[in-house]
């Protein structure tokens, strides 16, 4: 914890958080707490409440990026809360030599690179390089830190579903009929929040204009085929304007996920599935990415049927905390901005909001003035990482003429960076 001087009273000094989700931005904001709390002021009593078992951390079958550039953060966020060597030892990427390590790339059909960002670089920062990591990786390790400070309490399998006022304090429901008081929440129950539902009924998400299937792709150890084994990103050009992302998991498993563009979502799909429904998803994935050539069918074809599901990408802008004088209600992560697969920048977002909003609530502050504070800088960013999706969606589908202009352009940039070392 920070050196600080007691005689200036805190806010949460000893008062009750409950912190509604142990995701990312939960986790984030818990560790922060810890790190930047003063010394010599009582630390709050915080508890996490989890809808999930413990054990549901090593089911999350995909891998995220995590960087070091202006529009994300995520890396520097990490390096604030002493936990950059951590991650990097979990991740894919970080825990091998920088010229070993894979990079973000953009191909066409036939696996032919238009774009390369982030390649090895030997003596390369690490905080730009940025990383890859299993999603449930960067939890475990956001985890075990708030375990070994003894910050938080973790109650698993405690769900969540509405949140209203008694008296000056916030009332906490749960499923199970139980109800508990805190003096603040801290709303971190992802994009379909059930407590943004209850105080925000009208704040839903939107249809990105996308239809995604995913699967996870399994091998023997080692025989993840190239690129997917280290290198990930998009693959451009599909029929009809199809789109491509995979990335390596692990030494054997990759993700890939097909995607096309929509009018109206499409009903969601997961698993488990019947048989002849499955293989009918698997049949309309390959004829959807039938000028994918290898190894894209390979993929395919030795995809875990447990994994295979279809979603829609769905968003949703930002908003400004002004009920917080009246019910002492915080939402960051996905709760607050939901973002598409396509921003490739939920996970920073979540690591910044924690970081930001622990930073705020432990000043000498009224909640009004830090929550003001924490939004400044949030519903900026978000909105421009949200913008980059819809331009992602964009790109990745285009067809015609503006899929001629967006390779030149690829490799135009591809070239200038080359150049510039």
């Amino acid at each position: 914890m920070d050196s600080g001087s007691a005689s200036t009273s805190l806010l949460l000094s000893g008062k009750k958080i409950a912190v509604v989700g142990a995701g990312i931005s939960g986790l984030a904001f818990v560790h922060s707490v810890h790190k930047q709390w003063p010394q010599g002021h009582e630390f709050p009593d915080i508890t996490i409440y989890e809808r999930d078992p413990e054990d549901a951390i090593g089911r999350e079958g995909y891998s995220i990026s995590i960087r070091g550039d202006t529009l994300a953060g995520g890396m520097q966020a990490l390096q604030k809360m002493d936990l950059l060597d951590r991650a990097l030892n979990a991740s894919l990427t970080g825990s091998v030599p920088p010229e070993e390590r894979g990079c973000f790339g953009m191909w066409d059909p036939d696996w032919n690179r238009l774009l390369e960002v982030g390649g090895p670089k030997p003596g390369a920062d690490r905080v730009e390089l940025g990383m890859r990591i299993a999603r449930d990786a960067l939890r475990r390790v956001l985890l075990d830190a708030v375990l070994e400070n003894k910050s938080a309490a973790v109650r698993w399998s405690t769900h969540c579903t509405k949140v209203d006022k008694l008296d000056t304090s916030a009332r906490l429901h749960f499923e199970n009929g139980e109800t508990e008081m805190c003096d603040l929440v801290v709303a971190c129950d992802g994009a379909n929040s059930k407590i943004r539902a209850c105080l925000r009924p009208d704040d839903k998400l939107s249809f990105a204009g996308a239809v995604l299937i995913i699967g996870t792709a399994r091998f023997p150890e080692g025989q993840v085929p190239k690129p997917a084994d280290k290198d990930w990103g998009l693959v451009l050009g599909g029929k009809n304007g199809a789109g491509l992302f995979v990335s390596p998991i692990d030494s054997k498993s990759a993700v890939w996920s097909l995607s096309y563009t929509a009018s109206e979502p499409r009903e969601k799909l997961n698993p488990p599935m019947p048989k002849e429904q499955l293989d009918n998803l698997l049949e309309e994935v390959l004829d959807r990415g039938s000028t994918f050539t290898e190894p894209f069918p390979t993929l395919v074809r030795a995809t875990d049927p447990t994994t295979l599901r279809l979603f829609n990408a769905m968003d949703k802008q930002p908003f400004q905390h002004t009920h917080c004088s009246d019910l002492p209600v915080v939402f960051i992560g996905d709760s607050n901005h939901a973002m598409s697969p396509f921003a490739g920048n939920g996970a920073n977002m979540a690591l910044l909001d924690g970081w930001d909003l622990a930073e705020q609530l432990c000043q000498p502050q009224s909640l009004e003035a830090a929550v003001g504070h924490y939004d400044k800088s949030s519903i900026s960013r978000s909105q421009n990482a949200i913008a980059a999706s819809h331009w992602a969606i964009s790109m990745a589908h285009a067809t015609g003429f503006k899929l001629f202009g967006y390779g030149i352009a690829l490799k135009l940039a591809s070239l200038l960076m080359w150049a510039k070392g």
